[in-house]
């Protein structure tokens, strides 16, 4: 015996639709905000820059001061809690990346440079790559998640792939996204 109608289960399914907009639009106006006090510290540093941007942006964090500085303050932030290492790492490159286009700063930079190189130089295969599993094991499926990440990074789906990395880190004890 049906005891819910249509239209109860209609109103549940609309309610979580509502509140994955909400959710969308409020984690885009925090990652705009975050961005924006990234571009404080971006015009900070082009203030800085007192030498040619080539030579000021040469080395590493190990060998230059600016880098270091740079991927602390990133650090800090993964150290809080906020981001993952990995995005701590991406962010510093984005930021130099930005600071020597002259453009703002964009976490998903990279992700769409390499996107768009990648799609320059993909053919039009359509014939999917994947094929069936009949056995595995936990590693293996670590490193099928950590490739899928990697692929939605590089194909510019950072909050995709962030959404992947938190469902892992939360399910999958010991999770560890290889290299």
């Amino acid at each position: 015996m049906l005891r819910i109608n249509q239209s109860i289960i209609t109103k549940a399914i609309n309610a979580f639709a509502t509140t994955e907009k909400k959710i969308s639009k409020i984690v885009n106006d925090a990652r705009a905000e975050q961005n924006k006090a990234i571009d404080l510290v971006l015009d900070s540093m082009r203030a800085a820059c007192n030498v040619p941007k080539e030579q000021f942006m040469k080395g590493n964090a190990a060998t230059n001061p600016a880098k270091k500085q740079v991927a602390e303050m990133f650090n800090a932030i993964y150290e809080a809690g906020f981001i993952g290492k990995k995005s701590a790492e991406q962010y510093a490159s984005c930021f130099w990346y930005a600071f020597g286009a002259g453009t703002s700063f964009n976490r998903d930079a990279l992700n769409k440079k390499a996107a768009e190189k990648k799609a320059a130089n993909e053919s039009n295969d359509s014939t999917p790559k994947a094929g069936k599993i009949e056995s595995t094991d936990r590693k293996a499926l670590d490193a099928t998640l950590s490739k899928a990440i990697k692929q939605a990074r590089l194909l510019g789906l950072t909050e995709f792939a962030a959404d992947i990395v938190d469902l892992c880190l939360e399910a999958l004890d010991d999770f560890k996204e290889s290299e």
